[in-house]
């Protein structure tokens, strides 16, 4: 009595398989996928963080005119309060101050943006740094 073709294929593969006896080594095979995926992995990163910087710049841009504004307000209401009750140089120099410092603020703070961005860098196992550039 014959099997039918379908059975006799199945039959042959079973048979394959079981007379494979290499396994396959996972560790091996997954360095070696991601050596070769490494290049392009790095690419599609760098693509993703100028879209993420840009979305994020664009966005936090968005309130800097009314916070300019604001400030300006805030300016020249200190100066009509200290040019009323202290010398003009006294006045000008705690106004120009406040300037000075609500500048290097908002400067910080928009400088700071690109590096809470920015991705970290992960030290694998063996003490090398790996990152996107």
């Amino acid at each position: 009595m014959t099997m039918p073709p379908e059975e006799q294929l199945d039959a042959t593969v079973v048979a394959r398989f079981a007379a494979d006896r290499g396994a396959a080594d996972a560790a091996r095979l997954s360095q070696a996928v991601l050596r070769r995926s490494a290049p392009l992995l790095a690419v599609r990163a760098r693509q993703a963080y100028r879209r993420r910087l840009l979305r994020t710049l664009a966005l936090a841009l968005l309130p800097l005119p009314l916070v300019l504004a604001a400030e300006t307000l805030l300016l020249e209401w200190l100066w009509q309060l200290a040019a009323a009750w202290l010398p003009s140089g006294v006045a000008l120099t705690l106004v120009g101050s406040y300037a000075m410092a609500a500048l290097v603020g908002l400067g910080l703070t928009y400088a700071a943006i690109p590096l809470l961005l920015a991705p970290r860098l992960r030290t694998a196992g063996d003490g090398s740094e790996e990152g996107v550039s």
